[in-house]
């Protein structure tokens, strides 16, 4: 009923009048070498859009459905020097484009992260690319919501103010907040060592709009992430170069105003160029819940510079501070009460917190000759953060956190292509090594009002990571790939606990090699077959990694994952994947309170992820998602969880996006987004049966068809107002119930980008 309801909806804002629009155009060419050979399977894009297309056998490729205007077109292959021209192309027209290219050894550009050396075409593993167009026409206010555009994954939204959310990646559901996927901003980690949750990472650091794209590894698939990418791991990449102006203004319901600017601007200095980028971003919102303010800034500079004709240096400077209050969570029968869901629980205790960070980044690449380019990096990060929090509704139980941390790192990657006799390779090594400082307070506290010291610890973490990947282009029906990854830990935890002995606990000896093998397969034009198996791990948690005398090991976790991804000529693009992970290797306490722990637990996750986007008709685009996943505890210290599924990770999750835009330039998105039944905690004595949203905007382009110049737009979110949550959990024992985050009913926003 309410899927008719979305296209009635879509109907009535956009009738008929759009069958006589304006005509696409067409790019197409053939791709010869010097010698004027045909040559396939060459990758040729349109930058900055998702269009692309390969050679085929005859050196020829075609690209259509192309909205009028100017583009620039790349040309590349391996062993081949990367060509690109701006083109013009026309409604109802085809542009030819013949193009040549130069065999090179090697041709890279700019690296200034790992991993931007290997080649997408040779991808094993499953990795969804999120764009900065896909992000500007989206108008995000937090960078956690690009991961909507993703197959599989949920939002676990704690609706917390400033607090970390969680989000579900291949069954795993602590990632983000609980350190199970591994996220990245140019290379400099945001997971936390120590103080919060192991691996907890802020992404409320990051301003949207300066977001060039971010690619999501699924699973522990990529021998560049360690330690906390056993779900997977999140790589952003910030804008860089450019001659851009970008604003974005942005405000609705619940007092809600969001203004962010991106500015990119190149200087000539001489014979050399200056490349500098700025971002800024200010959010405030009253919020929808009672005590639930939220007010964050956030800026972004770099600055680039070519040294000499080898070498080049940037800087990154990034720097946020937040302020917020919290509601807390309210239990089941007030969150069914549509006049209380706002409201705080009873005993509540106004929660909040605040939150201040920096860092700083030096990259200094050098090609050494046409075959070999080297990145040497330094980065370091300060922090501090205050939480109030409160569990349950006993009177009294608030409690306040307090952490200061300090990060230095540093690493080098070395890139290369080269051939072996007539395989092209197509490789990255490199090492990482870290050192956390983390110094942690924890008080009990009554509305925020301190009543004593409970905890105080410092921690000091160090990592020393190697990795290796190679890609091997032996031909289009076997393109393997071989990575291996090295991490090792050392470091103390000094307990000050008020009352007790000061003590200094060394950490365990922890080290962890992680392989990595697949291979892709392309058996016909634009239809590809890969597969891959990767190992990953997770060091134990908390406390127990300083006992030496535990003598425990990393957890371990195998994915073994197959999948196809089909391109028809860029009109339909179909990505479905196969996975199984194993995590083995669990630490359990043998008797709860005991103190002795084993490697003993071993879990399993599976399912099946399927994307597809598709161009029926002109300028009607449809972009749909569907994930089913299972999980099960196979084996575990306590054998009645043996057989139980895992908490907060829904069995099914759906996505299905709908967009039109008429020839004026007046267009509308609808997006409906279903999340499947799942337990709320691991005796499975409670369930959450899951929810269904529907949102809709309304869209007008500055530059007709194309969102290049921006828009004006009128967000409508939760139309049917649903009465749901997205982060629901047992509050102990069956007869115990449940806690809620109750997500917000109807709203709506206005606002405008615009690109100077």
């Amino acid at each position: 009923m309410k899927f008719a309801q979305i296209l009635l909806f879509l109907i009535v804002i956009l009738p008929f009048a759009g069958i006589n629009a304006q005509e696409m155009g067409k790019i197409s060419g053939t791709v010869v070498s010097p010698s004027n050979a045909v040559m396939d399977r060459v990758t040729i894009m349109i930058i900055g859009t998702d269009k692309q297309s390969s050679t085929n056998n005859d050196g020829l490729f075609l690209i259509t459905n192309i909205a009028p205007g100017e583009y620039t077109l790349e040309a590349s292959a391996t062993g081949f020097a990367t060509w690109r021209k701006t083109i013009q192309v026309q409604a109802s027209q085809t542009t030819i484009v013949d193009i040549t290219l130069y065999e090179t050894a090697l041709e890279l550009n700019e690296i200034v992260v790992k991993g931007e050396g290997l080649s997408k075409r040779n991808r094993t593993e499953t990795v969804t690319t999120v764009s900065l167009k896909t992000i500007k026409e989206l108008h995000l206010t937090s960078a956690l919501d690009v991961l909507n555009q993703v197959p599989g994954v949920e939002i676990g939204a704690y609706n917390q103010g400033g607090v970390a959310d969680a989000f579900m990646l291949r069954g795993f559901s602590g990632a983000g907040h609980e350190g199970q996927a591994a996220i990245e901003v140019d290379g400099v980690s945001l997971n936390e060592g120590e103080g919060n949750h192991d691996g907890y990472a802020d992404m409320n650091l990051i301003i949207p709009l300066n977001i060039s794209k971010v690619d999501v590894y699924k699973g522990p698939s990529s021998a560049l992430f360690g330690r906390f990418g056993v779900a997977g791991t999140l790589a952003f990449e910030t804008r860089k170069g450019g001659d851009y102006q970008d604003l974005s203004l942005k405000g609705g319901s619940f007092e809600t105003v969001d203004a962010q600017i991106a500015l990119g601007k190149p200087f000539e200095i001489g014979t050399k160029t200056l490349k500098t980028n700025f971002a800024a971003q200010m959010y405030r919102t009253a919020g929808y819940k009672e005590n639930s303010g939220f007010l964050k800034g956030n800026l972004n500079g770099s600055v680039a510079y070519q040294l000499t004709d080898k070498t080049d240096i940037a800087f990154n400077l990034k720097a946020y501070s937040g302020i917020w209050d919290a509601t807390g969570y309210i239990p089941t029968e007030q969150f069914n009460d549509r006049n209380r869901r706002n409201k705080q629980a009873l005993n509540a205790e106004n929660d909040g917190g605040a939150k201040n960070f920096a860092s700083e980044r030096i990259d200094v690449n050098h090609s050494f000759n046409d075959n070999l380019r080297l990145l040497v990096f330094g980065y370091s990060v300060q922090q501090n953060a205050q939480r109030y929090l409160k569990f349950f509704y006993e009177p009294g139980g608030q409690a306040e956190n307090y952490v200061t941390r300090n990060l230095y790192g540093t690493g080098a990657n070395l890139n290369g292509k080269s051939t072996i006799g007539a395989v092209y390779v197509n490789w990255i090594t490199g090492f990482e090594y870290f050192s956390e400082l983390t110094d942690f307070r924890n008080w009990d506290t009554n509305n925020r009002v301190r009543s004593g010291l409970v905890e105080d610890r410092g921690f000091e973490l160090q990592s020393f990571s190697g990795f290796g990947q190679v890609e091997f282009d032996i031909n289009p029906y076997f393109r393997p790939t071989i990575g291996l990854r090295y991490d090792a830990y050392d470091g103390h935890l000094e307990i000050r606990d008020p009352g007790n002995l000061n003590e200094k606990k060394p950490l365990n000896n922890l080290s962890h090699v992680s392989p990595k093998f697949g291979f892709r397969s392309t058996w016909f034009e634009g239809f590809d077959f890969k597969a891959n198996v990767s190992n990953g791990f997770a060091l134990p948690g908390g406390s127990i990694r300083y006992n030496r005398d535990a003598n425990v090991d990393p957890s371990e976790v195998w994915q073994y994952e197959a999948g196809v991804e089909y391109d028809y000529k860029n009109l339909v693009k179909v990505n479905l994947t196969g996975f199984i992970l194993e995590t083995s290797k669990e630490v359990n306490e043998t008797i709860l309170g005991s103190g002795v722990f084993v490697n003993s637990g071993k879990t399993q996750r599976h399912g099946l992820e399927l994307g597809i986007r598709a161009q029926p008709v002109r300028r009607l685009n449809f972009n749909g998602s569907f994930a089913y996943i299972r999980t099960e505890i196979k084996k575990n210290v306590d054998e009645a969880l043996v057989g139980k599924e895992l908490n907060n990770i829904p069995r099914t999750v759906t996505n299905l996006m709908l967009d039109y835009t008429l020839e004026s330039g007046l267009g509308a998105r609808v997006n409906y987004r279903n999340v499947g039944k799942y337990a709320t905690g691991l005796e499975n004595f409670f369930y959450y049966n899951g929810y269904s949203r529907t949102d809709a905007t309304l869209f007008f382009n500055f530059a007709g068809t194309s969102s290049k110049r921006g828009q004006l737009f009128v967000e409508f979110n939760n139309i049917f107002n649903e009465n749901y949550a997205t982060y629901v959990f047992d509050n102990g024992g069956p007869n115990d119930g449940q806690s809620y985050s109750a997500s917000a009913l109807r709203s709506f926003s206005v606002g405008v980008s615009y690109n100077f």
